[in-house]
């Protein structure tokens, strides 16, 4: 962090003269601004495009502990910059002192971002949960990990009767919940946890045995997850239940088969009967073998402005019924971006059919480990039995992963829109792609730079839509 920022790195404090060094003249906002953003980077809220930057290897310790050691200018600045101590991680190998040490430099008035992972076993857990706790007015990001809820140690049972005023992102990731805990867990309540109020809670993550037992007021939440991990199915009825209880709903993202086959059916008559009428992004995919709830919840949903669709291991069948909905066509009107992730889709009538269900498309990503020529970059490019002159007349931007091989395709379908007039703006492909282009490689990349813009195709778009890093959106970017 000391060479990062352009300075000697010292090992404990220096006591001696600090205005020789350039950077220890700057006015203490700005330090303590510099502070900030390099731990927003170390935390990977900001983009880092730079792999052999000297920052990257610096990150075995937290920011606000290394600018801390450096002398005792910038300690004093450090410590004085209370939002730096915000971020507190309790996990196995953190001591009540560190605890307590956050907690006393973050100020009484500093809302607080913590992350408990409680996992593997912690010496002193009731100690430091009860101080994490003590905090609940001062909580505004809280994220917790456990195998187990038990009523001998409860963590979040703490949050029934409580209300937490600053709070406006939640996550619980919990596995499993104890028999005797089952007893007294208020199940059948819409509300089970923070009934006294949490009115700024807008992102709520529900993972594993949460969404049945630990649901908080959801009025206000703009952001919802609903992972499934477990077993234990939602159900139809609760999931509409669900979402017709978060109005302000506006990016939903689902990791959860939702029903069970054996003892559960989705209404046949279901057509557009959940209104989500703020939704704006969406992302599904669907664990185990009931893939046909791809098509039951896209026909289910009425949601007039959504504008993103994250679809993740669609096989070829999966969209079927949903295709052939009459007037599909205008059953989205708002949608504008289409993503497939590790999606099994070659037969070209069938996409044919799923790209006209879906008309108003601008950006299409495509991204898979398999290495194959994508089926709609070969029916674009004229070389598939489905010949389809103007497939999304309206597509500017192209991400998609792509062996170096199917490179010409890429330039076919490219020519083909050019003839057609409806011309690509932006065209992302695999980074091996440029890295390792032959000479005649890189005639068609010179090419395709002189029609468009071509640029390497880095990764998935951060969901939702120009948010922060989550370090928990794992079932979809890995």
């Amino acid at each position: 962090m000391a060479q990062a920022l352009g300075i000697s790195p010292q090992y404990g404090f220096s006591t001696g003269p600090v205005h020789s060094c350039p950077i220890c003249r700057l006015p203490h906002e700005l330090l303590g601004h510099i502070f900030r953003l390099a731990q927003r980077h170390q935390l990977g809220e900001l983009e880092d495009d730079d792999d052999d930057s000297d920052y990257s290897t610096v990150k075995t310790q937290p920011v606000e502990v290394v600018v801390s050691q450096v002398n005792l200018y910038f300690r004093d600045i450090a410590l004085g910059t209370r939002v730096l101590w915000r971020h507190i991680n309790l996990g196995q190998n953190d001591s009540v002192e560190k605890l307590r040490m956050y907690l006393a430099r973050s100020g009484p008035r500093v809302p607080l971002h913590l992350r408990l992972d409680l996992t593997r076993g912690i010496v002193a857990l009731t100690e430091k949960l009860d101080l994490v706790f003590e905090q609940l007015d001062r909580w505004q990001r809280f994220t917790i990990h456990s195998k187990i809820e038990t009523s001998d140690v409860p963590v979040i049972s703490r949050l029934y009767d409580a209300s937490a005023p600053l709070l406006e992102q939640l996550g619980l990731c919990v596995d499993d919940v104890d028999s005797e805990n089952l007893k007294s867990v208020r199940r059948a309540d819409s509300e089970q946890i923070l009934t006294q109020g949490c009115p700024r809670l807008t992102v709520l993550r529900l993972r594993g045995l949460s969404m049945h037992f630990f649901r908080p007021p959801i009025p206000n939440i703009t952001t919802l997850y609903l992972e499934q991990t477990r077993g234990l199915f939602i159900g139809y009825e609760g999931f509409k239940d669900l979402l017709t209880a978060a109005p302000a709903l506006a990016h939903l993202s689902i990791f959860d088969a939702i029903i069970d086959e054996g003892a559960d059916t989705w209404p046949t008559d279901s057509v557009s009967c959940i209104p989500v009428p703020n939704l704006i992004s969406l992302r599904l995919s669907i664990p185990g073998t009931l893939q046909h709830v791809f098509s039951d919840i896209l026909i289910s949903i009425s949601a007039p402005r959504l504008e993103y669709l994250v679809l993740r291991d669609v096989g070829e069948t999966h969209l079927d019924k949903f295709w052939q909905l009459p007037g599909v066509a205008h059953k989205f009107p708002a949608l504008h971006s289409l993503t497939f992730l590790e999606f099994d889709i070659r037969e070209t009538d069938r996409l044919v059919m799923i790209c006209g269900a879906l008309p108003g498309i601008t950006e299409f990503t495509c991204a898979s480990s398999t290495s194959y020529a994508p089926t709609l970059l070969l029916i674009m490019a004229g070389k598939s039995p489905t010949s389809v002159e103007n497939l999304w007349p309206n597509l500017c931007t192209l991400n998609m992963t792509l062996d170096i091989e199917d490179l010409g395709i890429a330039k076919a379908a490219v020519e083909r829109r050019l003839g057609s007039g409806h011309l690509l703006k932006t065209l992302r492909l695999s980074r091996d792609v440029f890295d390792y282009a032959d000479e005649e490689e890189e005639e068609t990349l010179e090419w395709l730079g002189g029609n468009l813009v071509i640029e390497p195709f880095l990764a998935i778009a951060r969901w939702p839509p120009g948010s922060d890093y989550d370090p928990d959106d794992t079932w979809f970017t890995n």
